[in-house]
């Protein structure tokens, strides 16, 4: 017999249990589990007589089918099946993701790591509408599935035109592996060296002390006229101090979801930096790719996700992941869609060339989102629950991107202080407005 790679035997059962179940009417439901050791297991819904007959059925079936990633487990729901174990089955059916050709088909997958990337999404912290209680800041996550994209350029050119704009801005640096944003925005000479020792690393590992100690050993305070003139100031938490005990505390963090009931540690933090500092926005920079960390702050802490991408063919392997987690999986869970502002950025300055680059852009842009984030147009047109599928040609649809060029002075500059002439031209102004116009009716209402 020929090898078969998992994803080879997965597919064949997936494809011998729909044959299946269009047979087998008696079969009400199925669940095929993937489970840790990548062996696959199937749990059944059987009403009736047959109940043994029909297992056998499925069970030669997924033999024949998957060969030796068939586990030979499968468990039957029926009329023996007892009150609680019924309930702990059907559980696993609402926890399982749906086979689109056969909605009596659903797979789950078990996982060793990365938990947060699988964890239903949840809510922001608090909402940022006018007259709700408790409101709070806009909490904005800069990402991307590939790194040298500009991202945590982006996101420090928003802070420092919010921050010119009379306003207090609060950065937290996400991307513990690969630290950037708390360098880039430096702190004001006049601060003492001594309070910028600590970070987001020290805050997260000393959380359950938290109460003891000043939010203000965690951050910086940029103010100078050159960066945030007109009065504003952006507060920066760094991931910490680069020194020999740095990948030490960032080994010690749990990365995975929280239990039930239980407030993650990120969450704590804002919460904290919402009560302690009452900043306008809080921008978060997201460590790229699939890493742990990036699980979690796209798992529904924040109001907006900035996705940069380049138009390459790796950039958007990753960020279809991404964008499906979050449109189609909410979708499919009855929740609306997280919402995102795509940036294409790296845009070459060449004006035909960077025509033809966005024309590609916006044309993959399109077909990714209607695959992964779109829901089905209603059959109710005055429904208006999702994005919709018919909402693309909007300018403000979440798949039109802003884009931003390539600038060779940002490849190479002494400070903050230099590049901000740049980072508040005419482009990263338009870029930093698309953001601000996702929460101007909220201020209004």
């Amino acid at each position: 017999m020929t090898f078969q790679h998992h994803d080879q035997a997965r597919t064949a059962a997936l494809a011998a249990l729909e044959r299946l179940l269009r047979e087998e009417k008696a079969c009400q439901r199925a669940v095929l589990v993937d489970d840790l050791y990548g062996k696959l297991r199937l749990l059944l819904w059987l009403e009736g007589d047959e109940a043994k007959v029909l297992s056998d059925k499925f069970r030669a079936a997924l033999k024949e089918a998957a060969s030796t990633a068939w586990s030979d487990q499968l468990w039957i729901v029926g009329k023996e099946t007892s009150p609680a174990d019924r309930l702990i089955y059907d559980s696993t059916w609402e926890e399982a993701k749906p086979f689109k050709p056969l909605d009596r088909l659903r797979t789950l997958d078990k996982h060793r790591s990365k938990g947060a990337w699988f964890k239903e999404l949840a809510v922001p912290p608090w909402p940022t509408r006018a007259g709700s209680q408790p409101k709070g800041p806009p909490i904005v996550v800069f990402y991307s599935f590939k790194g040298g994209v500009g991202r945590t350029t982006g996101l420090a050119s928003f802070a420092i035109q919010r921050a010119q704009a009379g306003e207090r801005v609060v950065v937290l640096d996400g991307d513990l592996d690969a630290p950037g944003v708390g360098t880039l925005l430096t702190p004001d000479e006049s601060q003492p060296a001594e309070e910028s020792q600590w970070g987001v690393v020290d805050y997260l590992l000393e959380r359950p002390n938290a109460k003891e100690v000043d939010l203000a050993d965690y951050y910086h305070v940029l103010r100078r006229d050159a960066v945030a003139r007109g009065g504003g100031e952006i507060i920066v938490f760094p991931a910490g101090k680069m020194d020999d005990v740095y990948l030490g505390k960032l080994a010690r963090l749990d990365f995975e979801p929280p239990r039930e009931g239980e407030r993650s540690p990120w969450t704590q933090l804002l919460e904290r930096v919402r009560n302690d500092l009452s900043p306008r926005w809080i921008l978060v920079d997201s460590r790229a790719g699939l890493a742990d960390a990036a699980g979690v702050l796209l798992g529904g802490l924040a109001h907006l996700h900035v996705l940069f991408a380049a138009h390459s063919e790796q950039s958007w392997q990753g960020l279809r992941l991404v964008v499906s987690r979050l449109g189609a999986e909410r979708v499919w869970r009855n929740q609306m869609q997280a919402e995102c502002l795509l940036v294409q950025s790296m845009v070459p300055e060449n004006i035909e060339v960077a025509q033809m680059v966005k024309k590609r852009f916006l044309d993959r842009a399109r077909d990714e989102f209607e695959s992964s984030y779109y829901a089905e147009d209603p059959a109710d047109e005055g429904e208006d629950l999702y994005w919709y599928a018919r909402d693309a040609d909007s300018q403000d649809a979440p798949h039109q991107p802003v884009a931003l060029s390539y600038k060779q002075g940002l490849a190479s500059f002494r400070t903050i202080d230099d590049a901000v002439p740049i980072m508040t031209s005419d482009e990263y102004k338009s870029f930093a407005d698309r953001i601000c116009a996702h929460f101007l009716e909220e201020e209004h209402e």
